[in-house]
């Protein structure tokens, strides 16, 4: 398995930067004021989108096991079974897709209360993941 690192770029240099500090960055249109995911440019409408941080608490809404190849051995289950992703809500309404590494598949409940970390996976910039809080 090669390594599998995440790089920045001119325009995603301010949400890495903000990443190696702790905080989490999504994406506002400050025309209907919605949120995006951090990878989106502009809204439905067209409109640019400024980047906002957000507390980086979150609810469970789902998750699955990925059982194939992983890309980065950071991203296991505790019990090595497989990549563990699931969709979180952000206290701000947004939903995300991100990986929950570390966790107990079988321990994780909808609704469950989640928080932001961060991982440079294969010594890349560092990239949000969720886990349980508290």
């Amino acid at each position: 398995m090669s390594d599998f690192r995440i790089e920045r770029d001119e325009a995603s240099a301010p949400f890495f930067d903000a990443a190696r500090e702790g905080r989490l960055l999504v994406r506002r249109c400050h025309a209907c004021d919605a949120l995006y995911p951090p990878a989106q440019a502009t809204c439905p409408a067209g409109h640019e989108l400024a980047w906002v941080g957000v507390a980086g608490t979150a609810t469970l809404v789902t998750w699955t096991v990925d059982q194939g190849a992983s890309i980065s051995p950071e991203l296991a289950a505790a019990d090595g079974s497989g990549d563990v992703l699931g969709i979180v809500e952000l206290d701000e309404g947004l939903w995300l897709h991100a990986a929950l590494p570390g966790v107990d598949p079988a321990a994780l409940k909808a609704g469950q209360s989640m928080k932001v970390e961060f991982l440079a996976l294969g010594g890349g910039e560092p990239v949000p993941v969720f886990v349980p809080a508290g």
